[in-house]
């Protein structure tokens, strides 16, 4: 694949993601979601779609980050204003989206949001 075809990809990911439509067509069969902050990891299509859903739920509203892509993977990184904080404190994040033969084969969140994680 090329940075490119990755692009294609997560842009169709996310088009599916933001009208509300099954994007889990866009995952491998053995995709993993991990969330290093709480050490959450769910794999499979169905269990990573239902929490991505759920922590998008959790998220305060904000821009979508720029993306840096490369033949197998594609990089976000932001921050947002930390609800819990009353002095204006950030929480800043990576996401990482590996990906192989137009699928998404994991995704890995760095930064300080398990609160935001869905309760199991």
């Amino acid at each position: 694949m090329s940075a490119t075809d990755t692009q294609a990809v997560i842009e169709h990911y996310f088009d599916l993601m933001g009208r509300g439509e099954d994007f889990k067509v866009c995952y491998a069969d053995d995709v993993r979601w991990t969330t290093y902050d709480g050490g959450t990891s769910v794999v499979g299509p169905a269990e990573v779609q239902r929490y991505v859903t759920e922590l998008h739920q959790n998220m305060p509203d904000g821009d979508g980050p720029p993306i840096a892509y490369t033949a197998e993977a594609a990089y976000l990184e932001g921050d947002f204003p930390d609800p819990r904080s009353s002095s204006g404190d950030r929480v800043a994040w990576c996401l990482v989206y590996d990906v192989a033969d137009g699928l998404i084969t994991s995704a890995r969140l760095y930064g300080g949001l398990g609160f935001l994680a869905p309760v199991r």
